[in-house]
């Protein structure tokens, strides 16, 4: 294997920037995208609702990591998987595993796909209000900004190469 391209998110202060730059634009296209969804682009939050949504932005992260875990292991069983907390970041990552450009795509987008899903259903179904939806859905799709980076370096990656997990980002290998 030959290395092609390697990326760093947690040391490159550079990138780093860039994504926070545009996780505030991503939020506030969220806003707009979320509001749509649930007809109202105004919320109130009393001391009650910041706790809980406090509670939930903590449960959301870990659930999101844990989402990465899961496909971490249903695409290499016996892969070592490895939870970590770096530059106020909560991380996890599958060491020295290989995964095929197609798996690594699922476990980078799998977490915003079924975090959204969770929230669209708890909303439609009524059990948690437009504010809340509009809010939680937007913060949570603005931190998936490293995900939707890496899968775009992804996509634009010839086609048959091979991703390596990272503890700080990802490598890209060729066979040749």
């Amino acid at each position: 294997m030959h290395l092609y391209k390697r990326i760093d998110l947690m040391n490159n202060r550079n990138l780093i920037f860039g994504l926070n730059v545009l996780a505030v634009i991503a939020f506030l296209g969220f806003l707009w995208l979320f509001g749509m969804m649930a007809g109202s682009f105004t919320f109130s939050l009393n001391e009650t609702d910041l706790a809980w949504l406090l509670v939930a932005i903590l449960v959301m992260i870990t659930l999101h990591e844990v989402i990465h875990g899961l496909f971490y292991k249903i695409f290499k069983p016996n892969g070592k998987i490895k939870f970590g907390f770096k530059n106020g970041l909560l991380f996890v990552t599958s060491p020295k595993s290989l995964y095929t450009k197609r798996q690594f795509a699922w476990i980078g987008a799998s977490p915003f796909i079924l975090i959204t899903l969770i929230l669209m259903g708890l909303f439609y179904a009524g059990i948690i209000n437009p504010g809340f939806f509009v809010i939680i859905g937007a913060l949570h799709s603005a931190g998936c900004v490293g995900d939707f980076y890496l899968l775009w370096v992804i996509v634009r990656t010839p086609r048959h190469y091979f991703v390596c997990d990272t503890q700080s980002g990802m490598d890209i290998y060729s066979q040749s």
